[in-house]
């Protein structure tokens, strides 16, 4: 490769860079242009506050897709041992588990109401 970069590390930057602007495109078809039907589980006949919902999942989408893209960009720059890798992936794990599971719990109170 290039650069003294290992084809395995190219490969995981590479597939990291497209999958975090996948994702940050439907975060940006959700939220700017409104395509609920993006929305894994949404069902226009119910009764949810759209634009809520749109604005809530759209901005963890982007926000996912943003920290992929840098996770996948700063990982070749990296000059880690094979722990400190692990623990770089284990860090990207937890922040879109976290961003994710904020979006499922503010969705709820765009579907259910903030009581239920």
């Amino acid at each position: 490769m290039c650069a003294g970069v290992e084809t395995a590390t190219a490969v995981v930057t590479g597939v990291m860079t497209l999958a975090g602007l996948f994702t940050g495109w439907l975060g940006y078809r959700i939220r700017y242009r409104g395509d609920a039907r993006l929305i894994a589980g949404y069902r226009s006949g119910t009764p949810a506050d759209v634009e809520r919902l749109s604005r809530v999942v759209g901005r963890v989408g982007l926000l996912i897709g943003t920290v992929t893209v840098f996770a996948g960009l700063i990982y070749p720059v990296l000059w880690i041992d094979p722990r400190g890798k692990t623990l770089y992936w284990l860090g990207y794990t937890i922040v879109v588990l976290v961003l994710s599971g904020y979006a499922v719990l503010a969705t709820r109170q765009s579907v259910f109401g903030p009581n239920q």
